[in-house]
Formats: structure tokens, C-alpha cells, sequence
């Protein structure tokens, strides 16, 4: 027990919020899930069981849903978990069902990194994964790295990275794949999300490029190569604590415009449905965010929450429909 509490044990000298403990994902197929992680990213199950009742209270579903839940995990690693759900006796649309990269709301993807670009590519599309685009070699301020967004069930995007310099830190023990360090939302307003996640969620600025001087041709993204070089693409990305991992990479395609999936994005539908960040204190983050101006989607609850003990709870909305959640660990 543990060793999966220790991200969410906090000393004197820690921050009040930490990276990402997990994502959370819907899925139509609970099993098919567990299994791509295990044999195709190396991750291990850690728990599989049912939720609680609570857990529907700050959902907002009905007593008669039913939730299957599976947790996994990089080994070595005590934060950037995945937990996957699986609602029952309930209707259920896709989050970004056909979504492109211009289309806003919810969560795009998820980052994983890979020691083998080359070998994971080919392992992805025998499973049936398509990529947005090929795996592309860039390079990004001091980031050399090459990157592939695949498209899985459910609507779900993956980003599989290799990086090649500088060094990485942090990642040595990584086999197949890393834990999940970056996520990524397509945001309508750069000014309002810059707003809601530094001025309200109090969270700091790691990286920001405007996404100008963009070239003729292929790209990650999937933008049409003819016109890539007309498009900007500003970037920021955000971190609870700064020298952490588990960071929002939130952009915005200029030039671009699709539909908004943010409606769509809250439980029970599929896809990549939140985040889960520790905090040191639930219920005062809360009062704070209120006082602030935001509104909380769910009030702090008491659940418990396998294989961590009992947490407090509470969820904000960003303007783009992320759901996302603040846990304390209480005994």
C-alpha cells in the first residue's frame, strides 16, 4: 500500500499540488485495455475491481450505473498511473468521436515515452492503431526528439515520443514505455486558459512558444502539409509544480476552425475522460479555487479509492470541458 501513497504523501516542504497521479480513461472494453497496456506498453495491473457509490455522487450518474475499474502502472514509478472505467447500464457517446487536432474540448491525448520509436511504430499499427501522420524527427528549443499521435478505440490519441537529446532524467528504468508525463487539450482561447490554469488553479508556466515560422510539409499534428506553413500553432504548457512531471500542454490551431467537444466530456462517455493531481489539502485548494471564481463541479467527498485508502475528493471544468480532479489522502 505503500508504495502507491507515496505521490500522495506530502512533507512541510512539498508543494500544495503535484503532478498527475493518474489519467483516467473510458472505455467500451475493459479487458482490451488491460491487455494493450500489459503486452504492447509494459505496463503491470496493480488493482481491478468495482467503484464505490460515492463515486457516482461525484460523478453525477444514476444509482443503477455500474462501474468496473483497472488500474496500471509503469513499474518503478508512483505517479502517472492509468485507470480505466468501464460504465455499465448506460448510454454512451465518444468524447472526440472523429475529432481532428482543430477540433476543441475534452482531453486530446495522452504523452508516453519510448526507447524505440522505430519498434513501437510497427507494434502499434499490427494492433490496429493508425497514426495521425508518420513518426517525425524535430527539434523544439534544446529538444531533439521524434513523436507519433496514434489513434486507438474509443476515440482515444496516444503520443509516443523518443527523445534523443538532451539526455532524459527520470526515465531509466523505462522498458517498453514511460509512465504518462504530458497531456495534451485543443483550447478555443489561449488568453482563457492561460487565466484559468496560472491565475485560478494557481498551476506555473514550464514551456511557451507562439507557434509561428511553421513549415511547407509533413508535421506531428496532422495539419495538410500544403498549407502547415500558413497555420500557427501557440503552445503552453503548465505544470502544478514546476519541477515536477505530469504537465497540461495546452494549444490552440489558428487559422483552423472545427467543432467543440467539450459538452461531451464528463462521465460516462469514452475517450480520455480526466486528471487526478494530489494536493495537500482538499478541502482549503477548494475554498480557495471558490474564492478565486471557479465553480466546483463536484464538492469535496470521503471515497475510498483502491489501492490508495480513503481520499477526499473534489472536481473543477476548465473553459474547455477538462474534468479534472484534486485528491487528498486522508488516512
Amino acid at each position: 500500500m505503500e508504495a502507491f501513497q507515496h505521490n500522495l504523501n506530502f512533507s512541510k516542504e512539498d508543494p500544495d499540488i503535484k503532478g498527475f497521479q493518474e489519467v483516467v480513461f473510458s472505455v467500451a472494453q475493459l479487458e482490451k485495455w488491460v491487455d494493450f497496456f500489459q503486452r504492447i506498453c509494459g505496463w503491470k495491473l496493480i488493482t481491478k475491481k468495482g467503484s464505490s457509490e460515492v463515486l457516482k455522487q461525484l460523478w453525477h450518474l444514476d444509482t443503477e450505473v455500474e462501474i468496473d475499474e483497472a488500474l496500471l502502472q509503469n513499474p518503478g514509478d508512483h505517479e502517472g498511473f492509468l485507470r480505466l472505467v468501464q460504465f455499465k447500464n448506460v448510454s454512451q457517446q465518444q468524447i472526440r468521436s472523429s475529432a481532428h487536432i482543430w477540433d476543441t474540448g475534452g482531453i486530446f491525448d495522452i504523452n508516453l515515452r519510448t526507447p524505440d520509436m522505430k519498434s513501437t511504430y510497427r507494434e502499434l499499427q499490427a494492433e490496429g492503431w493508425n497514426g495521425i501522420s508518420d513518426p517525425l524527427r524535430y527539434t523544439f528549443g534544446i529538444y531533439d526528439v521524434s513523436e507519433v499521435l496514434m489513434k486507438g478505440p474509443d476515440g482515444i490519441v496516444i503520443a509516443f515520443m523518443q527523445r534523443y537529446a538532451p539526455p532524459l532524467e527520470g526515465f531509466d528504468h523505462m522498458k517498453k514505455t514511460s509512465r504518462i508525463f504530458n497531456s495534451s487539450v485543443i483550447v478555443k482561447d489561449m488568453k482563457t486558459s492561460y487565466d484559468f490554469f496560472i491565475n485560478q488553479l494557481g498551476f506555473e508556466m514550464f514551456f511557451q512558444t507562439p507557434g509561428l515560422d511553421r513549415k511547407t510539409g509533413h508535421n506531428v499534428i496532422g495539419i495538410p502539409p500544403n498549407v502547415n506553413h500558413e497555420i500557427t500553432v501557440p503552445i503552453d504548457i503548465v505544470r502544478p509544480d514546476i519541477n515536477n512531471f505530469g504537465s497540461i500542454e495546452y494549444i490552440k490551431t489558428n487559422q483552423l476552425e472545427g467543432k467543440d467537444c467539450a459538452a461531451l466530456a464528463k462521465p460516462p462517455n469514452l475517450g480520455i475522460l480526466m486528471y487526478r493531481f494530489p494536493v495537500k489539502d482538499a478541502d482549503a485548494y477548494a475554498a480557495t479555487l471558490v474564492e478565486r471564481g471557479l465553480k466546483l463541479t463536484s464538492e469535496v467527498h470521503k471515497v475510498a479509492i483502491p489501492p490508495y485508502g480513503n481520499l477526499k475528493i473534489f472536481s473543477v471544468r476548465s473553459p474547455d470541458g477538462v474534468w479534472i480532479e484534486f485528491v487528498e489522502l486522508v488516512d
